[in-house]
């Protein structure tokens, strides 16, 4: 069994209580402290065990950082889920119960920008965090995929590729997330609401199947003969 297998092997064998406790710290020190909060002393002094017991269930810091990434992601897509359900079977209010609880979940609060800086910014080398990431985000733009088909079964018109409008419309969530963190006096979350929700109509708009127009006659028109010089 490799080293990888073995640190996972341990943190799943961690009683649930502990493991919350641990992830809960991870997440305070990301978000209180950037990058610096990334550190085993940093995390075990929030939770108030030594750095022996972190190294123990998880090999190190990183496997301890991808869990606590595996948790926030869940907690967003577990959100998102139960706001799309209590919403009303139109397609529509679907969609826009999806793109309201992306700016408005408890894993989306301002307050949270650092640990996700830190996440992103781990994903480029640190392989644990990069299988979390790609694991979450594949499950977060399979059910938008469902919520986007759904959307545009309800639009006969429309024929957009669902999978390529989840990309860039969780782009353009994050995008406009990312700024209102920033500054939130740039633009309302009502505005960026309706930007995401223009968005997909939009697209629903431009792949709608065009009227078909009659065609014209390449043929030149002939002048009339009594405007031509004697």
């Amino acid at each position: 069994m490799d080293a990888s297998r073995q640190r996972s092997k341990r943190h799943r064998a961690l009683p649930a209580e502990r493991r919350n406790a641990l992830i809960a710290a991870t997440l305070r020190s990301l978000a209180e402290g950037g990058r610096e909060g990334a550190s085993v002393r940093r995390i075990a002094a929030r939770a108030g065990v030594s750095t022996g017991l972190i190294n123990h269930h998880y090999g190190s810091v990183t496997a301890l950082i991808a869990d606590a990434y595996r948790s926030l992601a869940g907690q967003l897509l577990a959100d998102l889920r139960a706001s799309v359900a209590a919403a009303a079977s139109d397609p529509t209010a679907r969609l826009e119960a999806f793109i309201a609880t992306a700016f408005k979940a408890g894993p989306t609060r301002p307050e949270m920008l650092n640990a996700w800086l830190v996440f992103w910014e781990m994903i480029r080398h640190a392989p644990e965090v990069q299988a979390a990431h790609d694991e979450t985000f594949g499950a977060y733009r399979a059910f938008l995929e469902t919520v986007l088909e759904a959307f545009k079964a309800g639009h006969q018109k429309a024929n957009f590729d669902a999978r390529l409008a989840a990309i860039g419309l969780s782009a353009l969530l994050d995008g406009l997330w990312l700024e209102r963190c920033f500054n939130d006096r740039t633009f309302s979350r009502t505005e960026a609401m309706r930007l995401c929700l223009d968005f997909v109509k939009g697209l629903a708009r431009a792949g709608a199947s065009p009227k078909p127009t009659r065609a014209r006659s390449a043929r030149p028109s002939m002048p009339d003969s009594r405007s031509l010089p004697k």
